[in-house]
């Protein structure tokens, strides 16, 4: 660990979600899977490192939840949720999915530093050791703690205080000048200010860490998700019901799909696939689920679509 950085350049931001969003819009599409991959509508203000509150999906794993984003493609306006979970979710994605980005306000500190506290050690010695003996015990996420100079005036400087009143838990952004992104949870312990002759007004912050901090590596250094969207049309009518099944994949190409119409009827498309035509001969509420068989992608990777025939 002999490479350094220069800490100059190094920006830091506090969530404050009182003010109006940077960002808003609706997800087109989310995959079943370890984690989560989601498509936004719109990512010109979307970033790597960001934490995005989701909402509408109907997937209580992900729902009214901030999540940080990670391995973003642009291109393909996808992008995966770290540490989230999804695998279990069975149902359509709801067509009210949404996604907001908070506004930060920018804290411009003078110098920062991260405490972490080690781990409590629980004594097991009994007289039967030889030696002594001991467990780990829980672990403190600790302080991030921070210098900054004070203008009461400044809005930035007012949105820390509100965090400080309220005592609710925010997110924090570390944003180094390589690029690299530390997103860690916090709440606003403490704020001092200091002054004297000849000396600019300065403050000082204690924040308490809540969670596991999230580090984002640069998006030049980070992979393209794969990411397999299902389209199914109509997804209403009379039966017999003749539908089209479109795949449209990001980030890859798997090597062929399972498909599960939900009538106990199931298939293996090839790789290139792009639509599939299947009629339900039958009333009935159908669940067409789609499995990609693609290398690094586990087999619970679906994705899914919801049909009914009258």
């Amino acid at each position: 660990m002999k490479k350094a950085i220069s800490a100059q350049n190094t920006k830091m931001y506090l969530e404050n979600p009182n003010a109006a969003p940077v960002a808003s819009g609706k997800l087109t599409s989310a995959s079943a899977s370890t984690p989560c991959v989601v498509v936004f509508d719109d990512v010109s203000k979307v970033a790597n490192g960001a934490p995005v509150y989701i909402t509408g999906s109907g997937w209580t794993s992900i729902d009214n939840q901030e999540w940080v984003i990670q391995n973003l493609d642009k291109d393909a306006k996808a992008a995966s949720l770290a540490q989230s979970d999804t695998s279990a979710e069975t149902a359509t994605l709801g067509k009210d999915a949404a996604w907001t980005i908070n506004a930060f306000a920018d804290v411009c500190a003078q110098s920062y530093q991260i405490n972490q506290t080690p781990a409590t050690s629980i004594d097991t010695t009994t007289l039967c050791d030889e030696e002594k003996t001991s467990l780990v015990g829980f672990r403190d996420p600790g302080t991030l703690t921070f210098d900054f100079f004070i203008d009461p005036t400044d809005p930035d400087y007012l949105a820390l205080l509100e965090a400080y009143d309220d005592g609710e838990e925010r997110m924090f952004e570390i944003i180094y000048r390589n690029g690299a992104v530390r997103t860690l949870p916090v709440i606003v312990q403490s704020i001092n200010e200091t002054g004297g002759v000849d000396q600019a007004v300065h403050g000082a912050a204690t924040l308490k860490i809540t969670g596991q901090p999230i580090l984002t590596q640069p998006s030049q250094a980070a992979a393209c998700p794969y990411v397999l969207t299902v389209a199914v049309a109509p997804l209403s009518g009379p039966s017999p019901l003749a539908v089209t099944v479109t795949l449209t994949e990001t980030g890859g190409h798997a090597s062929n799909f399972a498909i599960d119409y939900g009538d106990e009827t199931t298939d293996t498309l090839p790789a290139g696939t792009v639509t599939k035509e299947y009629t339900y001969a039958t009333a009935g509420s159908y669940t067409v689920t789609v499995t990609p068989n693609f290398k690094g992608i586990p087999g619970s990777v679906i994705s899914s679509a919801q049909v009914t025939a009258s």
